[in-house]
């Protein structure tokens, strides 16, 4: 089976978009499956985790910050004439391409909206969505052989839109990483932020909660590493200034193997973001054996039940309150929770999960074969 994944940007400041784009085309890219990944390059930066092969298709456009458009994109699609299409998101050209493309081929297609129908994002560039939506974008989701969603919280945001369509429910998946799992016993111990410098997560919540806890917390240091979106940074630098904050280490973004040190050399992870349709990095964390505290925000709320980590209401006494008592917990309790993260991430979010899942959905829709029954949202 061809399969076209079709995204609107695949640099690495993407952050999770990114990354998951290009573990679902691994995941898949076996077997009789032939997986191709299309997608922008917005980056200064050369840096690519992935290794490049003809399957993976970078483009660049001279529109990128506004709105990227290629003709060799669409030239691509028709080129590779997939059994299938999986639509990463919306707002963007690769719905236009997928939506002419469908109109002049019938090729079925998938839309995966990555968050992007929910109330915070659909806020934000209000007026230009509302006209893109009754012009195309509507059309493009109703014609949808399905819908993919990674959180029942993302299903329901869809339903209240009115759509109909069929709707999955399958989480993206991570690479678990091999560890030596042991109880850790550093002098100072660390707390870490890893995502998008962007209001959206909560990072100005988390250095006004800071100011409270770090003159009660002397063995511990705050770890804020993320891509500068449109140069927040420096207003959370002015900000840390005007609070009087210290022991805040300030990383500049990374990737690879640097991300890998950076989660292994922290004892605590924290997100406490506004909206999240998934929220990769907190599957990554906990897979790195990191109890994690996120809010009822992100779809994460198992993190209580399964006894690795807090999903909290997003309110300053409630961040300061959690986050004291986490870093109060001893290092053998930290420990216990941090394995039994990594345990849940193995068995529900590996590559395999999300491979066997994934085509299930590819041979029911182009094989007809049998419903995936289990994996459909009521």
């Amino acid at each position: 089976m061809k399969i076209a994944i079709l995204a609107s940007n695949l640099s690495p400041e993407a952050g999770g978009y990114s990354e998951s784009s290009f573990l679902l085309r691994e995941a898949l890219d076996k077997g009789k499956n032939q997986v191709f990944l299309l997608g922008y390059w917005a980056s200064n930066s050369i840096i690519l985790v992935y290794k490049l092969v003809y399957k993976i298709n970078l483009f660049n456009s001279i529109f990128l910050k506004i709105f990227p458009f290629s003709f060799s994109f669409y030239k691509k699609i028709k080129i590779i004439k997939p059994d299938i299409i999986d639509v990463q998101g919306l707002w963007n050209s690769i719905s236009i391409f997928n939506f002419f493309y469908f109109r002049f081929n019938s090729t079925p297609y998938i839309i995966t909206p990555r968050g992007m129908l929910d109330n915070w994002a659909l806020k934000k560039s209000y007026l230009k969505k509302k006209f893109f939506y009754h012009l195309l974008e509507k059309k493009n989701i109703k014609n949808a052989a399905c819908i993919r969603v990674t959180s029942l919280l993302e299903a329901k945001n869809i339903r209240f839109l009115g759509f109909k369509n069929k709707i999955v429910n399958i989480p993206n998946c991570i690479k678990i990483p091999r560890l030596n799992l042991k109880i850790k016993k550093n002098s100072i111990k660390r707390i870490l932020f890893l995502s998008r410098l962007n209001p959206k997560k909560g990072i100005i919540e988390l250095l006004n909660a800071w100011k409270i806890i770090q003159d009660k917390n002397l063995d511990w240091e705050l770890v804020i590493c993320g891509f500068d979106e449109n140069g927040l940074k420096k207003k959370l630098l002015d900000l840390s200034v005007q609070l009087n904050l210290k022991r805040i280490d300030w990383h500049e973004y990374v990737t690879g193997n640097e991300k890998d040190k950076l989660y292994k050399s922290c004892d605590l992870f924290i997100l406490p973001s506004y909206s999240e349709n998934f929220g990769l990095v907190v599957a990554e964390a906990l897979s790195f054996g990191l109890p994690v505290i996120t809010t009822v925000n992100t779809p994460w709320k198992l993190l209580n039940k399964k006894g690795c980590g807090w999903c909290i209401q997003l309110e300053k006494k409630k961040i300061v309150s959690t986050i004291n008592y986490a870093m109060n917990l001893s290092n053998k309790e930290r420990f216990k929770m941090g394995k039994k993260g990594r345990k849940w991430m193995i068995k529900d979010y590996s590559l395999n999960v999300m491979k066997m899942k994934m085509n299930r959905v590819y041979n029911w829709i182009v094989n007809k074969e049998s419903e995936p029954k289990d994996l459909l949202v009521k």
